[in-house]
Protein backbone atom coordinates (compact mmCIF):
# COMPACT_ATOMS: atom_id res chain seq x y z
CA UNK A 1 0.00 0.00 0.00
CA UNK A 2 1.45 3.32 -1.07
CA UNK A 3 0.80 6.27 1.21
CA UNK A 4 0.00 9.47 -0.66
CA UNK A 5 0.73 12.81 0.99
CA UNK A 6 0.68 16.25 -0.55
CA UNK A 7 3.89 18.23 -0.64
CA UNK A 8 2.30 21.20 1.16
CA UNK A 9 1.13 19.01 4.05
CA UNK A 10 4.53 17.34 4.33
CA UNK A 11 6.35 20.69 4.41
CA UNK A 12 3.85 21.99 6.97
CA UNK A 13 4.44 18.99 9.23
CA UNK A 14 8.23 19.28 8.97
CA UNK A 15 8.19 23.00 9.76
CA UNK A 16 5.80 22.43 12.68
CA UNK A 17 8.16 19.80 14.06
CA UNK A 18 11.19 22.09 13.74
CA UNK A 19 9.43 25.07 15.30
CA UNK A 20 7.96 22.91 18.06
CA UNK A 21 11.41 21.57 18.96
CA UNK A 22 12.81 25.11 18.89
CA UNK A 23 10.06 26.40 21.20
CA UNK A 24 10.56 23.55 23.69
CA UNK A 25 14.34 24.06 23.62
CA UNK A 26 13.92 27.81 24.15
CA UNK A 27 11.40 27.16 26.93
CA UNK A 28 13.85 25.06 28.94
CA UNK A 29 16.99 27.05 28.17
CA UNK A 30 15.82 30.59 28.93
CA UNK A 31 15.10 32.44 32.13
CA UNK A 32 12.05 34.43 31.11
CA UNK A 33 8.97 35.61 32.96
CA UNK A 34 6.02 33.31 33.56
CA UNK A 35 3.75 35.11 31.08
CA UNK A 36 6.32 34.80 28.34
CA UNK A 37 6.86 31.11 29.14
CA UNK A 38 3.11 30.46 28.78
CA UNK A 39 3.11 32.04 25.32
CA UNK A 40 6.07 29.89 24.22
CA UNK A 41 4.37 26.81 25.69
CA UNK A 42 1.17 27.57 23.77
CA UNK A 43 3.09 27.93 20.49
CA UNK A 44 4.85 24.60 21.08
CA UNK A 45 1.58 22.87 21.96
CA UNK A 46 -0.05 24.26 18.81
CA UNK A 47 2.82 23.03 16.63
CA UNK A 48 2.76 19.50 18.02
CA UNK A 49 -1.06 19.37 17.84
CA UNK A 50 -0.89 20.47 14.20
CA UNK A 51 1.52 17.61 13.47
CA UNK A 52 -0.87 15.09 15.03
CA UNK A 53 -3.79 16.49 13.04
CA UNK A 54 -1.72 16.34 9.85
CA UNK A 55 -0.92 12.68 10.45
CA UNK A 56 -4.61 12.02 11.12
CA UNK A 57 -5.54 13.76 7.87
CA UNK A 58 -3.06 11.64 5.89
CA UNK A 59 -4.42 8.43 7.45
CA UNK A 60 -8.03 9.39 6.70
CA UNK A 61 -7.24 10.39 3.12
CA UNK A 62 -5.44 7.12 2.43
CA UNK A 63 -8.13 5.05 4.11
CA UNK A 64 -10.78 6.27 1.67
CA UNK A 65 -8.75 5.43 -1.44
Amino acid sequence: MKIRISRALLINMILDLLFGIFFVYYLFSSDSSNGYRWIILLFAAYDFTDIIMGIRKVILQNKHK
